[in-house]
């Protein structure tokens, strides 16, 4: 089977369920694991290349649900899709089974799940008070030395599930909109206890510029006790298989915080 990928967690996936060999295309923003980047790219995450796609006859191009667009032109052209939902930890285990079903190895996806599971799942915190986390994903003007707005997590995405399985809760405490854009006064009037930089999405600069730029904001909480921190890893923005070492990442980091000394 002749497969093209056009998200980096849907590439992991498939190399995490051990058919990685089967793989003829990918994003341009897939690099995990190593051989990835020796594979054929077929253009970025919403600008795919139909036609490249097409002339490297492929048996399936497994999508997200945003590729509509992509799955409509790639079936004019007669190529099969299948499409993966990771918007949410049930769905993105969900999307193991439907891959690894599809591909013949069923047996993996459920090995996969059991992993997963075992790694995310939330320690009984009953009774205690759970710091409020803000996690920033994205920012004008990062590496300025101020925060003018950021982009933060709605209860409704993957990653409130990620900050409540590592013993956080979400400083952000409405569904909608997914990912909101917060104001300087926006961050002020949340007040969270943590602040957590995902440097993957600003990668020109290093974390201690990032969590630097935070000083300006020093009527937050988080930001007087020095309870701003920097994930510089790339998979801190990829709903894949790595997701459980980012719970361990903010696991690490509240658990730094709950037990001091302050940093």
């Amino acid at each position: 089977m002749r497969i093209v990928s056009l998200a980096p967690s849907i590439t992991e996936t498939l190399f995490a369920l051990g058919i990685g060999n089967r793989v003829i295309g990918v994003t341009s923003y897939c690099s995990y694991p190593e051989e990835v980047k020796k594979i054929e790219k077929t253009g970025g995450y919403t600008d795919a290349n139909i036609e490249k796609i097409v002339s490297l006859h492929p048996d399936i191009v497994i999508i997200t649900r945003e590729h509509s667009h992509q799955k409509e032109s790639l079936e004019k052209f007669g190529v099969r899709t299948l499409t993966v939902d990771h918007s949410d930890v049930s769905k993105l285990c969900s999307s193991f089974v439907i891959i690894g079903k599809f591909c013949g190895v069923s047996d993996a996806s459920d090995s996969l799940i059991t992993i997963f599971n075992t790694m995310i799942t939330t320690e009984d915190t009953t009774g205690t008070l759970k710091p409020r986390v803000l996690l920033c994903i994205g920012r004008d003007s990062p590496g300025s030395g101020t925060i003018k707005s950021i982009f933060s997590v709605g209860r409704s995405t993957i990653y409130d599930q990620i900050i409540r399985a590592a013993g956080g809760v979400n400083a952000f405490s409405d569904s909608f909109p997914m990912y909101p854009s917060l104001s300087y006064e926006g961050v002020i009037a949340l007040q969270p206890d943590i602040i957590i930089d995902a440097a993957a999405t600003m990668s020109d600069f290093d974390c201690q510029e990032l969590v630097g730029d935070w000083s300006s904001l020093d009527r937050v909480n988080a930001v007087k006790l020095h309870h701003v921190f920097c994930v510089q890893k790339e998979y801190a923005t990829i709903p894949g298989p790595r997701i459980p070492l980012l719970v361990n990442d903010f696991r690490s980091i509240i658990k730094s915080v709950s037990e001091g000394p302050v940093r």
